[in-house]
């Protein structure tokens, strides 16, 4: 199956980090300073970007990618194809652990990332060579076919980083 991704899909980076030999920008998605930070922001980075790359290779089609650990907002978006041929906007948080629990995922979507789901369908960003599918992604949006879905990415000593919440 190919993977199918939105040329608008790569949101640039807030970060930047100027390599000081050759002068080259590249982005900076999470930093840690101390030991204490790293499961929140390296190893919630690596949570997000792995769950997002796992939704690809599942078929789903990359909408936004994650644009780093805590920055606020959803941390990807994507279309599905059902198998009635609509298509169903799904909007992921991702919850990355090292002890295997969990918060209770939101029950609703918030505003700021209904927001975000409409600029990333925009006809700025939303690319996907096909306008047929482009147009079933933003008919989905129209019809509020929109879901909120939470993974769980859990890399404790039994999980070993096993991402759940299909």
């Amino acid at each position: 199956m190919a993977i199918l991704e939105s040329a608008g899909a790569d949101v640039p980076n807030r970060r930047m980090h100027t390599d000081p030999f050759t002068g080259g920008q590249f982005p900076v998605s999470a930093t840690s300073r101390s030991p204490r930070s790293f499961p929140t922001a390296i190893r919630a980075d690596i949570g997000e970007s792995e769950a997002y790359k796992q939704a690809l290779r599942r078929g789903e089609i990359g909408l936004q990618r994650p644009m780093g650990a805590n920055v606020a907002g959803a941390d990807f978006i994507t279309a599905i194809v059902r198998p009635d041929s609509s298509v169903e906007i799904v909007v992921t948080d991702v919850k990355t652990s090292e002890r295997g629990k969990f918060p209770t995922p939101k029950a609703h979507l918030p505003g700021t990332w209904q927001a975000e789901v409409q600029h990333a369908i925009g006809p700025t960003r939303l690319n996907l060579h096909d306008p047929a599918l482009e147009g079933q992604v933003r008919a989905a949006f129209q019809q509020g076919r929109i879901r909120l879905r939470q993974l769980r990415a859990n890399y404790s000593p039994s999980g070993q980083g096993v991402i759940t919440g299909w």
